[in-house]
């Protein structure tokens, strides 16, 4: 712990009481601020960056830029990413006044499982990370890219929120710290384009949080190693899918990750909304599942997937098997689009499906993009039409379950798809599909807008 002797007395208005940290950037302070009388943390640039460490017109350019991007951060007022509340200098010292977050960093959370030898839960992480992606949203809507997202820059307050610290100081145009020779952001959590030099926009943000969820998920950072190595992992190897390091966790899990790590940006999930939505839908699904005390539990009777799905009641056996040359099929259809994982998603999917119509909106879930989610319908409807063995049919056409999922999108947000796609799995005609539909939507007025919607379209 550094002595009073280490730090400045006061910083502008700021009394300084300690250190709370040291960065590329410079030095974080715990300061008091006597004219509103609250704690407040102060991040100041390190003299050391410029050359010779003295103030010249580099110094001054890099003072510039922190100015701007405290300016850009300023703007920012979201309950996940802490505050910043002002911009100051004090001789040849610059300095960020930002909001004082009482707990831990995520790193300091991932040491402490680490050296129990334990994981954190899926259901902790993954809120947390809801939380992240709801940040990087808002923050690149106002058009700021963090470009260093890792644990250490993920506070957990004291009451269980996560927030993002750093905005603003990561986003500083490169031009002269690559001059220095420093390269922005922290290796094993950057992103392949950070890596080559090409353009970076809000998708490197969201690579960066795909390791990090990675790392929350199984204590296993995917990317480790001298910087030289970490860099030739980043741009050429795919670390193994999360379910193989924590089998307990969704299936889901997988698809999302993998996606999210890919190489190219445009294999990538969108936008941090996208990547949100989706996995809020799953969330749901999977918590539904979860706390229905009349879920069907599954089993494999073999690797070509006929699935014995048993009610947890105790209810006699139903079973529904998929021909092996469609599963075949259809596994090296999936790699092609989402690698190797592509095994374990099938067998997911097939697990849950109890008819073709059904099998084709799972497998859609984990698809990357429109133009995919064409090519493998395209396979499964031939597929369809060609096979000799008679399969359960849906009585609630495609279009009428996308339709429905679309008006009802309108009133419950993306956990839409979810209802839709339960209530048509069981339904027994389009009556009952949209009475149950109507069931989920909680606004009486918003029930009797949707009605009237339906009463309008043919049987």
């Amino acid at each position: 712990m550094p002595s009073p002797a280490d730090f400045p007395s006061r910083l502008g208005r700021y009394v300084i009481e300690r250190v709370l940290g040291r960065g590329a950037m410079g030095v974080v302070y715990l300061a008091f601020d006597p004219h509103i009388e609250r704690q407040v943390a102060l991040k100041t640039i390190r003299r050391e960056l410029t050359p010779g460490g003295t103030a010249d017109a580099s110094t001054h350019d890099l003072t510039a830029r922190f100015l701007n991007e405290a300016r850009a951060a300023g703007r920012l007022v979201h309950p996940n990413i802490v505050a910043v509340y002002d911009y100051g200098e004090a001789g040849d010292t610059a300095f960020i006044t930002m909001e004082y977050v009482r707990g831990e960093s995520l790193a300091a959370r991932l040491a402490q499982h680490v050296r129990a030898g334990s994981r954190m839960g899926a259901p902790r992480a993954l809120r947390w990370f809801v939380q992240l992606l709801d940040a990087l949203d808002y923050a690149h809507g106002a058009g700021v890219v963090h470009r260093d997202i890792k644990p250490a820059n993920l506070l957990i307050a004291q009451r269980g929120e996560c927030k993002v610290a750093d905005f603003g100081i990561a986003h500083l145009d490169t031009s002269y710290l690559t001059q220095a020779g420093t390269m922005l952001g922290t290796p094993s959590y950057m992103s392949p384009e950070q890596f080559t030099g090409d353009a970076v926009d809000a998708r490197a943000d969201l690579f960066s949080a795909a390791v990090v969820l990675y790392e929350m998920l199984t204590c296993v950072c995917p990317f480790t190693g001298t910087p030289g190595v970490v860099m030739q992992k980043v741009l050429n190897d795919t670390p193994p899918a999360p379910g193989a390091l924590a089998p307990d966790l969704p299936g889901y899990v997988d698809a999302m990750l993998m996606k999210a790590l890919s190489k190219r940006p445009q294999d990538r999930f969108a936008s941090a909304r996208e990547w949100r939505d989706i996995l809020l839908a799953e969330l749901a699904a999977y918590s539904e599942d979860a706390e229905d005390p009349e879920r069907t539990v599954l089993a494999y009777a073999n690797p070509a997937a006929t699935l014995d799905a048993v009610p947890a009641s105790g209810a006699s056996k139903v079973s529904v098997s998929w021909p092996p040359e469609w599963i075949a099929q259809l596994e090296e259809r999936l790699a092609s689009h989402v690698g190797p994982v592509a095994t374990l998603l099938l067998r997911r999917a097939s697990a849950s499906a109890a008819d073709v119509n059904a099998l084709r909106e799972r497998l859609a879930t984990y698809l990357p993009d429109d133009a995919a989610r064409r090519d493998f319908d395209s396979l499964l409807s031939q597929m369809e039409a060609s096979s000799s063995r008679a399969l359960p049919a849906q009585k609630i056409s495609v279009e009428q379950v996308s339709d429905a999922t679309r008006q009802l999108t309108t009133y419950l947000g993306p956990i839409a798809r979810v209802i839709a796609r339960r209530a048509a799995a069981s339904a027994p005609d389009l009556h009952t599909f949209h009475a149950r539909l109507l069931d989920a939507v909680p606004q009486q007025r918003d029930r009797d807008a949707l009605r009237r919607e339906w009463d309008k379209e043919p049987d």
